[in-house]
């Protein structure tokens, strides 16, 4: 006759046993999935970098970036995304780039940092070849305002030199004037030393000109900003760009002709090809394109003197 000792005695083994089996199978699963993580971490470590550094290191400090019958195809894909780009950028210049949506715009700018390689053609910085520098020397000639600009947890100063971590104080708080960001830092409690927590505490405007400040302590010869002061009202972007440095080559990625109207030279993309350039009356007499975003900006109420 079974007790029920017997009973509670046979349960409870039979639960340890089964724990026991599924600790077991536990660890089965995890040495599966370590070896196909192994594999896969061992797949991108032996990969050869497609792009290659070049040796140059040391060169004048112009700021001249030309395009020579530059086209490009992103990989994996069989549509040229530019064609046929012929393009001198001077030291010192302003140029604006204007385009609908997907003509090429950040790509061309992508492809001067050397984040792609060309499919044919050759662009040069400063007259040499972007594939004959070390990459991390021709970055440091370039500096770029992304459209979405990234905070780090750290104080507003410690943000702002991040790209030149020896800045002085007097360097970032006038850099910080020039992007129109020291009216809200002394707003703020503790101003430069003020904590932002992963970029949170500042409105998108505001994360936008604390981005440009970073950019200008830098001081690199090429600054490049693409659709950067997008968030900001168009009286603080003027005030800006007649702030920004005179001597460094500028690249501006814009939609708003507002923005790009006093600059020294536009250029019109459409489906990757310049179909224009020149200084805004200049295009208002013969780029069809131009004349349509003018108009339909005019139209929006968007275009303001």
């Amino acid at each position: 006759m079974t007790t029920p000792g017997a009973i509670m005695a046979t349960i409870t083994y039979t639960t340890q046993l089964l724990h026991a089996i599924l600790m077991v199978v536990m660890i089965f699963q995890n040495v599966s999935r370590g070896i196909v993580s192994w594999n896969r971490l061992h797949e991108i470590l032996k990969v050869t970098p497609q792009l290659e550094d070049g040796n140059v290191e040391e060169n004048n400090n112009e700021g001249s970036v030309e395009f020579k019958d530059v086209s490009f195809v992103y990989p994996g894909s069989q549509n040229r995304v530019l064609k046929n780009i012929n393009l001198k950028i001077e030291p010192g210049e302003t140029v604006a780039i204007m385009g609908s949506t997907g003509c090429g715009k950040s790509t061309l700018v992508n492809l001067i940092m050397r984040f792609y390689d060309v499919t044919s053609g050759q662009i040069f910085v400063d007259g040499i070849n972007v594939k004959d520098y070390r990459q991390e020397k021709l970055r440091d000639k370039i500096v770029i305002v992304l459209q979405k600009s990234e905070l780090f947890t750290d104080t507003i100063k410690g943000n702002i030199s991040w790209g030149n971590p020896e800045a002085s104080d007097e360097v970032i708080i006038n850099a910080a004037k020039i992007a129109q960001a020291d009216e809200f830092i002394e707003r703020m409690k503790d101003q430069y030393d003020t904590l932002l927590q992963g970029g949170t505490g500042v409105s998108g405007g505001q994360r936008k000109r604390l981005a440009i400040a970073r950019a200008i302590v830098k001081n690199s010869e090429i600054m490049i900003f693409d659709d950067s002061t997008s968030a900001l009202d168009l009286k603080t972007e003027s005030k800006l760009y007649n702030a920004l440095p005179k001597n460094n080559t500028k690249i501006i990625i814009a939609q708003r002709i507002a923005t790009v109207r006093h600059a020294s030279r536009i250029i019109v993309l459409d489906e990757g090809t310049i179909v224009g350039q020149g200084t805004h009356d200049e295009l208002m007499n013969d780029c069809l394109i131009y004349q349509d975003i003018y108009h339909s900006q005019m139209k929006a109420g968007e275009n303001n003197e």
